[in-house]
């Protein structure tokens, strides 16, 4: 039988201002950067499921947690949606592959509770055949059982329906046993590709969701240090979509847990802040890179495209059950108090005091940075126009005001 090198330990830890389920956490990553390829395609959850059925059959009774964290992260390290796209192909530019599992590995290092899986993350491009040219270095049965499953989902065309497709996607990997695949994993495949309800079952979310509740309901929690490094990762890969946004999350972020501060907000709600800044744009990963880059003016189907990306941030966030306030100060950050936002048209007396200061924090972030169409302004500029919009009931002039008397200490330097 083929040996697995993970054991996974309940995590224990002694924070716990909030927990949070980590596979939670790592399911709204993975949907985020699915949202990469026109809109939601629930890629890295469909890997998963493939993933773990195979592993179950390999290795009956024993714990797939690992298996399953690092399907859903799989991806983590695509930071475009043309190339997000490109790994759709079954046999991909191998220049694309290297860059994007080294990249995955990478950042699954700023996460203390992820850095099990990144030599499975590395690895689940590398090809059955050239395990052996690599000496320094284990190769995590895992990597290769998610190559597998990440390549017969590429092959699936959700056009049509799936089970005319099952003869053909099964002999296109049987002619990849030995080179691409594994043979004992694909010998396992095509055994469970012989039951029509495992095919039907990939792109069902209430079976997934069933068998994660089930599984790893209550084996995974992540604590206060652990989300804040996970947010930390989110706003990475988020900003790393456009040279023009590098730090945004982190800076919106900052300003926005020194404004909570200031305003003498709870210990656990400055928290909260901070993770909502990290947070705020997750959703924009659902922008295509060519509106992100624009240097002149957006049309008005651009500016509409644009409007989407809170309400995906608010959705994604949602997932993670026990992040309400994250959820809402995150995803209300384009709100304005005379409801004229977006993209739920909230008014004054539907937005509280976090969701005003994200707002702040924001526009000040975005104003102070360089951006395709004009240099970062200054701090005068700034104040200028964040009083305009106060001026129009757009934002909260306490909030304001606040930022304005202690704007260097507010403002992170460059």
């Amino acid at each position: 039988m083929l040996e697995s090198p993970f054991e996974m330990t309940d995590i224990e830890n002694d924070e716990k201002i909030i927990s949070v389920n980590l596979l939670n956490l790592a399911h709204m990553l993975s949907e985020s950067v699915d949202l990469m390829e026109d809109g939601v395609y629930h890629h890295g959850q469909r890997v998963a499921y493939i993933a773990f059925r195979i592993f179950e059959e390999l290795y009956p009774g024993q714990d797939a947690f690992n298996l399953v964290l690092a399907s859903f992260l799989h991806d983590i390290g695509i930071d475009s949606d043309e190339k997000k796209k490109e790994t759709r192909k079954f046999i991909v530019d191998q220049h694309i592959l290297i860059k994007h599992t080294n990249d995955g590995e990478r950042l699954l290092g700023k996460v203390d509770l992820l850095k099990g899986i990144r030599p499975v993350v590395k690895h689940h491009h590398t090809s059955y055949e050239d395990i052996q040219k690599i000496d320094d270095e284990i190769v995590p049965i895992e990597a290769q059982i998610i190559n597998l499953a990440d390549r017969v989902d590429v092959l699936i065309d959700s056009r049509h329906y799936i089970l005319p497709q099952t003869k053909d996607i099964i002999n296109k990997v049987k002619n990849y046993s030995g080179s691409m695949f594994h043979p004992e994993i694909v010998d396992c495949f095509i055994k469970l590709g012989e039951k029509e309800a495992f095919w039907l079952d990939i792109d069902n979310q209430y079976v997934h969701y069933r068998i994660w509740q089930q599984k790893f309901g209550r084996k995974s929690i992540a604590y206060e240090n652990d989300i804040r490094q996970f947010a930390n990762l989110c706003g990475d890969i988020v900003d790393r979509k456009s040279p023009f946004t590098t730090t945004h999350s982190k800076r919106v972020a900052f300003i926005a847990k020194k404004l909570g501060k200031a305003l003498n907000m709870t210990e656990k709600d400055i928290f909260l802040l901070e993770i909502a800044g990290e947070l705020h744009d997750i959703g924009k990963l659902s922008i295509p890179s060519s509106i992100l880059h624009k240097e002149g003016n957006l049309t008005d189907e651009e500016s509409r495209i644009i409007r989407q990306h809170t309400y995906y941030t608010y959705y994604l966030i949602d997932r993670l059950n026990t992040m309400n306030n994250v959820r809402n100060w995150a995803a209300f950050h384009h709100e304005k108090l005379d409801g004229s936002g977006y993209p739920f048209r909230l008014k004054a007396n539907q937005l509280d005091q976090g969701s005003r200061i994200l707002a702040v924090a924001d526009i000040a972030a975005a104003l102070l940075e360089d951006r395709p169409y004009r240099s970062g302004l200054s701090k005068d500029q700034t104040m200028y126009i964040l009083w305009d919009q106060v001026k129009n009931n757009k934002i909260d002039g306490d909030v304001v005001r606040t930022l304005e008397s202690s704007f260097e200490h507010i403002i992170p330097s460059n």
